[in-house]
């Protein structure tokens, strides 16, 4: 509230997944995709890509949207509220994952052998929109981007990610200054770099 009436806006961030041993997924099981005992049935990840030849085995149990769709995202939605009470914005890490998401089978040692589930992403910013009135949020669209997940962007209005650092890669060009888009969030570097 004070940073509020210094006129200090406070952003915050939304990480996508959250670890097997966390509250959530104890207090919540139905909305992950578990094995009887609790086990991960599948692990997020991401595919190969110029990062890494083996991709990136993240090791998070990985969502069930049909489970999160019939509550009407009630998990998710519990989660940017109290987001939001705390920060002004956040930005949605991740933000591949609310139209597609790569498993990787459980118990693999790298992300290679995994697959991409699509995710009902523009049902959820609807309800989500609905709900809150308002979506102050920042896409982390950074990674391998496809048309699908610019459409989602776009269709909420959110603001999307370039790093600075990037525009000094000559095989990046969009990341420039004078290439990006009007909604554009700039950060200097991010934790994978």
């Amino acid at each position: 509230a004070r940073a509020g009436g210094l006129g200090v806006r406070l952003l915050g961030d939304g990480p996508m997944f959250v670890s097997h041993d966390s509250a959530d997924v104890w207090a919540d099981r139905a909305v992950f995709r578990l094995l009887p005992n609790g086990e991960r049935a599948a692990l997020a990840g991401v595919p190969p890509d110029y990062f890494s030849a083996d991709g990136q085995l993240w090791g998070n149990p990985v969502f069930d949207w049909d489970a999160l769709r019939a509550s009407g995202y009630a998990w998710w939605l519990a989660r940017l509220r109290r987001t939001l009470e705390r920060f002004d914005a956040a930005r949605l890490d991740h933000f591949i994952g609310f139209r597609r998401a790569w498993e990787v089978p459980a118990g693999a040692t790298s992300a290679r052998n995994g697959h991409f589930v699509d995710v009902p992403g523009e049902d959820f910013l609807r309800v989500a929109r609905d709900a809150l009135g308002a979506l102050p949020f920042i896409a982390e669209d950074l990674g391998a981007l496809t048309e699908d997940v610019e459409r989602l962007r776009d269709q909420f209005e959110l603001p999307g990610m370039r790093v600075l650092e990037f525009a000094f890669a000559s095989a990046w060009r969009e990341y420039q200054p004078h290439r990006y888009r009007r909604r554009t969030v700039v950060y200097t570097g991010t934790h994978d770099n």
